[in-house]
């Protein structure tokens, strides 16, 4: 026998093999570290697995809301951290603040589902439907104790975990002052997850002035490992820090087309597509006209510690200087294979009051917050006894 083919066979095998192994990894799972909680989803054989921190344990100036870090899909590293450290209030008049996120606020958890919801867990967000009424701090004028036919429920702080079938979401709430805001991020089968932010009122305080709140996450990606991540715009590597616009078709003429932003990692193809909601257009970026939000999307290279736009959060800081963040680095590394990104994104919300009959919806909560989109091939993860 010819002994030439079977070598050819062997060597393309073993080529085979190694261009395997260099798109896969070892399947991977969160150390958790101290007042972080550990999330598995599903239970068994979970496809996410994070580790989360509420408000009041959360990083950055003055907290960040509900804090995930090392977040897993199908046993690769994703994000190192998701959170939002920088928030505001800003009025038509003079008043305009920059809001803590390190308080935390009660939720409603109702012993079993509520049948005016479709959760056990009720935010501030979940129960304010009235344009003018509020419904105080837990949400909210609802404890019955089962004496209506309605499940019995308590005000809790902290995290709460729902297992909606086809996607994890996890809640929590905090509030500065009056403000009470809710911060959910909800995790799909498919590799997609959706970080929201809402707003609500517990006491109407200041309701007499349209006003504005800003919300900013950021996101540490760090893609099968912090080096080789890449941020595109519409398919086009960034080659340095920038801060952009949202640009949508129907609303701007002068767009040519939506932008989407990727992050992807150079080596194995993985990564995520920001995609921008109808609900995150409602409210532009600057509609007061004041100048002190320009940007949408801002991307960075990880600086240890950076986790805002100032290292303190003083409460008059009405701007947010994307240029602190935003300050010319190279973000596509040396001969373009990347290296360690951030992402912020901003999102923000208008309650109306006083702009004419029928426009006051000022105590309604509005949610906004993307979609990001896995991209790349997330099954190729090499277990003990092979592959997936």
């Amino acid at each position: 026998m010819n002994p030439i083919p079977r070598l050819y066979r062997a060597i393309f095998c073993a080529a085979a093999a190694l261009l395997s192994l260099s798109a896969a990894s070892h399947a991977a799972s969160p150390t958790c570290g101290v007042n972080e909680t550990l999330l598995s989803w599903p239970a068994s054989e979970p496809l996410w697995e994070l580790c989360y921190l509420q408000p009041g344990l959360s990083s950055g100036p003055r907290g960040s809301g509900l804090e995930l870090r090392n977040v897993h899909y199908r046993g690769h590293l994703a994000l190192k951290r998701a959170h939002a450290p920088i928030l505001f209030a800003e009025y038509t008049s003079s008043t305009c603040y920059r809001d803590w996120k390190d308080t935390d606020s009660q939720m409603l958890r109702w012993s079993a589902v509520h049948p005016s919801f479709s959760r056990s867990t009720t935010s501030s967000c979940d129960r304010s439907k009235d344009p003018i009424a509020s419904y105080g701090t837990c949400p909210f004028s609802l404890i019955t104790n089962g004496s209506d036919g309605n499940p019995s429920g308590s005000c809790q702080t902290g995290v709460a975990v729902e297992d909606f079938g086809s996607y994890v979401e996890i809640s929590t709430q905090y509030s500065a002052a009056w403000y009470l805001y809710s911060s959910r991020f909800r995790f799909h089968a498919d590799g997609s997850f959706e970080p929201e932010f809402g707003f609500g009122n517990s006491n109407g305080t200041n309701n007499s002035t349209t006003h504005w709140h800003h919300n900013y996450w950021r996101l540490d990606f760090d893609i099968d490992g912090a080096a080789n991540d890449v941020i595109r715009e519409n398919e086009v590597t960034r080659a340095s820090e920038f801060a952009t616009l949202r640009c949508d078709t129907a609303t701007s003429p002068a767009c040519a087309s939506e932008r989407r932003w990727q992050v992807l990692d150079t080596i194995t193809g993985r990564g995520f597509e920001l995609d921008p909601t109808d609900a995150d257009y409602v409210t532009p970026t600057n509609q007061s006209g004041r100048g002190f939000h320009l940007r949408d999307v801002i991307g960075t290279v990880y600086n240890a510690g950076e986790y805002s736009d100032r290292a303190d959060n003083n409460l008059g800081d009405c701007a947010m200087v994307d240029g602190n963040l935003a300050n010319g680095q190279d973000l596509d590394g040396v001969a373009g294979e990347g290296t360690d990104v951030v992402l912020y994104y901003r999102a923000g919300v208008r309650d109306r009051t006083n702009e004419g009959a029928g426009t006051q919806d000022s105590m309604v909560c509005k949610k906004v917050g993307p979609m990001f989109r896995p991209l790349g091939v997330w099954t190729s993860v090499l277990f003990a006894d092979g592959f997936e």
